[in-house]
């Protein structure tokens, strides 16, 4: 016998085999089905990155605050440091530094970060705005080596923002720098410039308001050099004062190095070189009586005439602003971390003595790029560990069938 009669035997008696018609649209049919789950579970994991990557932005925005009306916060908070990076040229870095002062609108606490940025919060909502202020002498990293955090001055209603300026153009190196104070509205934007020559230009290290908002007094040091690079100065320190609406500065020689100063509604400047002593008209002496003879730094007064002064006593570095009591003590109103107060100032004007102050969120400030990509590797992981689980899931549904 052949092979192929062999076959041919085995083949006759063989049972038959009955296949349904419908057995190849079925097979097609588990086959999209798997398909299906699987398309499914990466439109999951897709869905789930992506609300991962979504949710990022909301963690950037400031909440809002839920108080109405315009108020100085009863907190202030550091800024990161990340956020006071420069770019080589000297730049700000990150995109939250703005050069639109009308973001803040009306603002209730300024300062300068160790760095030299600006920081100003509104008075509207507490939210923190960074700015960069034209030719703001603090971005000459040579005016902080030399001089400590440059200055900037809130008005008593909020409204305006007073800094040192120092314009370092094409002629730095051989003319004397355009120097003097900028007083920038913050609602509108406009700038009104008040040069205060002398040497090689002036670094403005301290500006104070009067209580109305009208005048202003300030201190600087003529620099015997001044470039992009380097400064130096060795002669007499000079004060200041601006009248009402003018873009000119009285200035006067002083001999005390960092003077404290104030200025009153009639133009009246008070110093605290040691001794009190009081600017009026074109004589500086000393009053018959104690005038403000200021405890620690005076911030200026509230619209009920309270004074409002900066305390540093604290432990742990922490430090209050607080109204003044008889005797000259105090009750906190304002608590400040550690390294704002030297240059902190405040919209007194929107405080009273019976409600000083106004509760205001903490910001929220954007991740750091090492903490995004950490959440978004998260995401990613997440998401494939659900796609794992699907397609395991696919394969133990295949097998059992």
């Amino acid at each position: 016998m052949t092979l192929h009669d062999e076959l041919e035997r085995i083949a006759a008696h063989a049972p038959a085999v009955d296949v349904p018609d419908d057995t190849w649209a079925r097979a097609r049919g588990a086959r999209r089905r798997d398909l299906g789950l699987v398309v499914a579970g990466i439109a999951a994991a897709l869905a789930l990155l992506a609300g991962a990557v979504s949710w990022l932005p909301d963690r950037l925005d400031p909440p809002v605050a839920s108080t109405d009306g315009l108020g100085v916060p009863d907190r202030l908070y550091a800024v990161p440091e990340r956020m006071s990076d420069r770019e080589n040229d000297g730049s700000w870095m990150r995109d939250e530094v703005t050069d639109d002062p009308t973001v803040v609108g009306v603002g209730a606490a300024a300062w300068v970060t160790d760095q030299g940025l600006p920081v100003v919060v509104g008075a509207s909502d507490g939210a923190y705005h960074l700015l960069d202020l034209p030719d703001f002498a603090g971005n000459n990293e040579t005016f902080a080596r030399g001089l400590g955090i440059p200055v900037v001055a809130l008005s008593p209603d909020g409204r305006r923002l007073a800094y040192g300026y120092a314009a370092f153009g094409p002629d730095a190196a051989t003319a004397p720098i355009p120097s003097g104070i900028r007083v920038v509205d913050l609602t509108t934007g406009e700038v009104r410039e008040i040069p205060v020559p002398g040497k090689e230009g002036t670094a403005i290290d301290r500006i104070e308001w009067s209580e109305d908002g009208r005048w202003l007094a300030f201190t600087g040091r003529p620099q015997d050099t001044w470039t992009a690079g380097s400064m130096g100065s060795r002669g007499p320190g000079v004060i200041g004062r601006v009248p009402p609406g003018s873009d000119q500065a009285v200035v006067r020689a002083i001999a005390a190095a960092d003077p404290g100063i104030s200025v009153n509604d009639r133009g009246i400047v008070g110093l605290d070189v040691g001794t009190f002593k009081t600017w009026v008209g074109d004589t500086i002496v000393e009053p018959d009586a104690i005038l403000d003879v200021p405890l620690d730094r005076r911030l200026g007064t509230t619209a009920d005439g309270a004074t409002v002064r900066f305390l540093d006593a604290r432990p742990q570095g922490a430090e209050s602003v607080v109204l003044d009591q008889s005797g000259y003590t105090g009750t906190p109103v304002v608590d400040v971390p550690g390294g704002i107060g030297p240059s902190l100032s405040l919209a007194t004007g929107l405080m009273s003595s019976d409600d000083p102050t106004v509760s205001r969120p903490e910001p929220s400030w954007p991740w750091t790029d090492e903490r995004i990509a950490i959440s978004i590797g998260l995401g990613v992981a997440a998401a494939t560990v659900v796609l794992l689980a699907l397609l395991g899931g696919v394969r133990r549904y295949r097998a059992a069938r």
